[in-house]
């Protein structure tokens, strides 16, 4: 355990300093826009690129696969009810605020950190498919929700996804997997000297985003989010855990993915839809500080027999 509570510690000690670095005026907070730019074309993909020799073509693929998606689909709606189905640009706050999941850039480098190998390949069988919402069909159906005039077609979603590399990168390298392709050490081993950069990176982009004043004007909805967020993950993981024929090992990832934190780009999507709130922003740092606590508890409760040390 002692072990466990050093490693986690070093990532708080990271984002701890980008916390003090910003509250003392060396930073401003618009760095970590242009760090998660950064993370999001360059360090994550090539994280994801050295530990693609973990990503095999098995059984839990599928499995994991549609059940991100059934994930991301579920808690979508609910906020699109929550907003009770209103077309207008706060409908998509709430539905980009309680959906999305910030696997690839927040939960990547814990999973990296403990459960090298098969647990990055699982993680990212997993983001694959939280991917394909997240980063284009959530966004999407979003918008439409937030005009009654926007339309939802095929070539708007392809276009979307197309230009996300995170996505894009899974695309590849689950394809050079089925094809049982190995990529060159070469590659490998420079991938790795700049997704080694990533944990560094997202932690620190964390400590600059970490905001504890809210907003008095949107409390009320924050709240409302925040409790509907985690009752329908607190549903998830007990449909997660009834579910048969999937590893134990295979289910407390899945179950580390679902306490990721709403993804960054969510705050940019929901401007995106025309939203001008601080809703997303703020139900957005205050996942992460939950997950955190959320990470800690799962891996010393429930994944200390599997960790790599």
């Amino acid at each position: 355990m002692a072990s466990i509570l050093i490693k986690i510690s070093g990532y708080l000690l990271i984002i701890l300093l980008g916390a003090i670095l910003r509250r003392i005026g060396f930073f401003k907070k618009e760095l970590a826009r242009t760090i998660g730019v950064l993370v999001v074309t360059v360090t994550l993909p090539a994280s994801l690129i050295r530990n693609s020799p973990s990503i095999v073509i098995g059984s839990e693929l599928p499995k994991l696969f549609l059940f991100a998606i059934f994930a991301s689909s579920l808690t979508l709606f609910g906020g699109y009810l929550l907003a009770k189905r209103k077309r207008e640009p706060k409908t998509a706050a709430l539905m980009l605020s309680t959906s999305t999941f910030n696997v690839g850039a927040f939960l990547l480098p814990f999973v990296e950190l403990f459960y090298p190998g098969a647990g990055v390949g699982y993680l990212c069988m997993f983001d694959s498919g939280n991917s394909i919402m997240g980063l284009g069909i959530s966004y999407v159906l979003a918008k439409s929700a937030s005009n009654p005039k926007a339309s939802l077609t095929f070539g708007s979603i392809l276009k979307t996804l197309l230009h996300s590399v995170p996505f894009m990168t899974y695309v590849v390298l689950f394809v050079l997997a089925f094809l049982q392709i190995r990529l060159s050490d070469f590659i490998l081993e420079y991938a790795g000297m700049i997704g080694n950069a990533n944990a560094f990176l997202t932690m620190f982009m964390i400590g600059l985003m970490i905001e504890l004043k809210l907003p008095k004007a949107e409390i009320r909805e924050i709240c409302k989010v925040i409790a509907l967020r985690y009752a329908l993950i607190v549903l998830l993981i007990g449909i997660l855990m009834i579910l048969p024929s999937m590893d134990p090992f295979v289910k407390l990832i899945a179950a580390l993915c679902l306490f990721a934190p709403v993804a960054t780009a969510s705050v940019v999507y929901a401007m995106e839809c025309g939203y001008q709130g601080e809703l997303v922003s703020m139900v957005s740092t205050l996942t992460m500080l939950i997950s955190i606590a959320a990470i800690i508890l799962i891996i010393l409760g429930f994944g200390q027999s599997y960790i790599a040390i």
